[in-house]
């Protein structure tokens, strides 16, 4: 089926923005007496609902004395506020990219982890509202990435089927829901050479281009 939708992971493919995810992640761990670098959150947890990622570390490391998820994940958003504020940049020819494809005639949508008034913080910040026909924030959804619920509910939006789409996602979890929600990903990597459950693996957003889309 030709393609005529992308769907795009935000933090870290969109904006840069994924670092601060994991500065304020790795802190709040740190207070819980859990000691994991924002480079380890990353590589691991890039895209995965908040939720599911300090149960999951908690569980590993035995924490059970800690204030119920929903009041950590608040702290965290309480937290990023401040981090992010005056800090979102665009991740390297991003802009142009969204550009071309709103030319050539796709309907553009964000997918991310982030909640929907941080997404348009970033949307904002970046001046890229006009650009895109709708947005999902794994609030709105039952089960985050790695579940395909997200995508599911995107190409929806977006009043298409999800084979018309593709997925662009720098994270693990993002390229596995993708797959789950029978979607093709382009996967944005530092280094190729690795394994990953994306359809194709590129380096830099200049490597995509309306005919690699419509070709996966």
């Amino acid at each position: 089926m030709r393609k005529n939708a992308v769907i795009f992971d935000m933090d870290g493919v969109v904006s840069d923005t994924q670092k601060f995810h994991a500065e304020v992640e790795s802190l709040i761990l740190r207070q819980h007496g859990i000691e994991m670098s924002p480079e380890a959150i990353t590589k691991r947890y890039s895209g995965v609902a908040d939720d599911v990622m300090f149960m999951e570390i908690f569980e590993e490391h035995a924490v059970n004395s800690h204030p119920p998820i929903d009041e950590i994940v608040v702290d965290k958003w309480n937290k990023m506020a401040t981090v992010a504020k005056g800090r979102i940049t665009a991740i390297p020819h991003v802009v142009d990219l969204i550009r071309i494809l709103k030319k050539e005639g796709f309907r553009l949508a964000i997918a991310s982890a982030s909640t929907t008034i941080f997404i348009q913080e970033v949307l904002d910040e970046l001046d890229l509202n006009e650009f895109f026909d709708t947005t999902v924030s794994a609030q709105e959804v039952k089960h985050g990435k790695p579940a395909p619920d997200i995508f599911l509910l995107a190409a929806e939006r977006l009043g298409v089927e999800p084979e018309a789409c593709i997925v662009i996602e720098d994270g693990r979890s993002g390229m596995i829901g993708a797959k789950a929600a029978g979607i093709p990903c382009i996967g944005l990597v530092e280094d190729t050479s690795e394994e990953y459950p994306a359809t194709v693996v590129v380096r830099s957003l200049d490597q995509i281009t309306p005919d690699l889309i419509h070709s996966l």
